[in-house]
């Protein structure tokens, strides 16, 4: 017996789908907002570091 032996199972995968690829756009989201709000202490500093 498969995952479409019934339609509520087909109803829940989908909705299971939905909600996972909308975690994972907000957590998308909050990289590219933290990233963009972020300031290497380097340029804090006014200094490149090299090694």
């Amino acid at each position: 017996m498969g995952i479409t032996h019934c339609p509520l199972c087909i109803g829940l995968a989908v909705l299971s789908a939905v909600r996972f690829m909308a975690h994972l756009t907000m957590a998308v989201q909050l990289e590219r907002q933290r990233a963009s709000t972020s300031i290497h202490p380097a340029l804090v500093l006014g200094t490149v570091f090299e090694l």
